[in-house]
């Protein structure tokens, strides 16, 4: 058990890099609980757990666990765990692996030498694209050797590359070739010559040769070891397998209730991450990491699957002020004996509203809004929340505590559109929300000439998304009401 206890500290180890090194990745991994399972190449999650080979993590350089790690929870925050559908497995991780790794090169990892990167495809196209590449014809059984898993015949859906080196023979993924400089060369771990950083280990998917703990399978541990439910194992990268959330096994909720009879809920296990990924975000621009490119390819992904009123919630939950403390030790770690540090939410301070009272203004839109905004201040309890209404000036100001927000707002005003009166105002009164919510149908381009320093969200409404106009920063919520 030495060996299997020293595998968890050292992953643990690179979790706790990650959220010092990459905090948006690093507060996504720390969601999930550690689970050592031989049967995986490397390591995988189906959204709850962190499941790892201990064999893996202990030969392989600590860099390329951080990238896996990275990759897994990337996976998860977009939704590639709960998207698959029918769709072929392999082929499936495949495309996964293929999106996440432009997002991973992006943020500063570092992949193996050979794995594919597609820019700007969503995960669905990129399946689409292997299924063409492969031209309808089923190799699988040449190139993953004696895996144990084979495809139906004629499916077309398999997830092995043609660039990649077939006949391992043991269900592990080969060292991909893949196109020219599609990877990046010389990091150690890379290559299956134990060159790595002098430990001797791969740093890939377990392989059968000198490593004398491999069973029949070609996996960590004796024959037989591990979840025996779980699905075979297909990491053909070498950087982390996204496991399907739905073939979950029984055993116990957070909360220690049972969900073996439990049916999975898509639609709350995709709300769960899309509130983890926002927090993510605002934790990592807390601590000047901005997601940059990747915030948006989230932001992206999430807009059209979600209600707006869910968005709005997520957005406010994860501007409360959170941070990570080690005084208080994440308890879905302790039973294994790791201390890593669990979030802290101090709540909001100070939450402002800022309402364009146009002409163009209907009620129903500003009763829907208001309604969403007041549940959730009933949830989060700001101290202050402050509501401005403003067309080409401000006409009404309202400092409003939790508990006594009115039920409805009757607008004030009926002009133009001006975005600066309300932001100066702000400033002039000495307030600095926390966040500030702008309800508005974008038809305005008077700005104010630099923004605010707080984070902003465009609420927008009126005309189809595509038509509306874009604000120079800040991020926009569409609403439909």
């Amino acid at each position: 058990m030495g060996g299997r206890e020293e595998s968890a500290r050292r992953l643990s180890g690179c979790v706790t890099s990650l959220l010092t090194e990459q905090p948006f990745f690093g507060s996504l991994a720390l969601r999930l609980a550690l689970r050592p399972d031989p049967t995986r190449e490397t390591l995988a999650s189906d959204g709850r757990e962190l499941r790892y080979s201990p064999g893996w993590v202990a030969r392989t350089d600590a860099d390329r666990i951080r990238t896996a790690v990275a990759r897994v929870v990337l996976a998860c925050a977009l939704k590639h765990h709960t998207r698959r559908g029918g769709r072929d497995p392999e082929r499936w991780q495949r495309a996964s692996q293929c999106v996440t790794h432009a997002e991973l090169r992006r943020a500063g990892f570092v992949l193996p030498a050979g794995a594919e990167a597609w820019e700007e495809v969503s995960v669905e196209d990129a399946y689409e694209r292997l299924g063409e590449e492969s031209g309808g014809e089923d190799a699988s059984g040449e190139a993953r050797g004696g895996a144990g898993e084979a495809g139906s015949s004629g499916s077309g859906d398999e997830g092995t590359d043609g660039g990649e080196a077939s006949g391992s023979g043991d269900g592990g993924a080969s060292e991909p070739s893949g196109p020219p400089g599609s990877g990046d060369e010389g990091k150690p771990g890379g290559d299956a010559s134990g060159s790595g950083d002098g430990s001797g280990d791969p740093g890939g998917p377990s392989h059968a040769s000198g490593s004398g703990e491999a069973g029949a399978s070609g996996r960590d541990g004796p024959a037989g070891e591990g979840d025996s439910s779980a699905p075979p194992s297909h990491d053909p990268a070498g950087t982390g397998e996204v496991m399907d959330a739905a073939a979950r096994g029984a055993g116990e909720e957070e909360d220690g209730a049972s969900c073996a009879d439990t049916p999975f809920d898509a639609a709350a296990e995709e709300q769960a991450w899309d509130e983890a990924m926002h927090q993510a975000v605002r934790l990592a621009k807390a601590e000047g990491s901005r997601p940059g490119r990747l915030e948006e390819t989230l932001r992206d992904a999430h807009r059209s699957r979600l209600d707006w009123r869910t968005l709005l919630r997520q957005y406010l939950v994860s501007a409360a002020r959170s941070d990570y403390r080690w005084s208080v030790p994440n308890r879905r770690f302790l039973d294994a004996g790791l201390y890593l540090p669990s979030m802290h939410c101090e709540g909001i301070d100070t939450l402002a509203v800022l309402i364009d009272t146009s002409g163009s203004l209907e009620s129903g839109t500003l009763a829907a809004f208001w309604s969403e905004v007041r549940a959730v201040a009933e949830e989060l309890r700001p101290h202050t929340l402050v509501v401005v209404q403003v067309d080409t000036r401000v006409q009404d100001t309202a400092v409003y505590h939790a508990g006594d927000l009115p039920e409805a707002l009757v607008a004030r005003g009926r002009g133009g559109t001006d975005f600066r009166p309300g932001f100066a105002w702000l400033a002039r009164e000495g307030i600095t929300p926390q966040c500030c919510l702008y309800l508005t149908d974008m038809e305005c381009d008077r700005y104010p000439e630099t923004p605010p320093p707080y984070p902003v969200l465009w609420c927008s409404w009126g005309r189809e998304p595509s038509a509306r106009r874009p604000a120079p920063w800040g991020e926009r919520l569409d609403i439909a009401t």
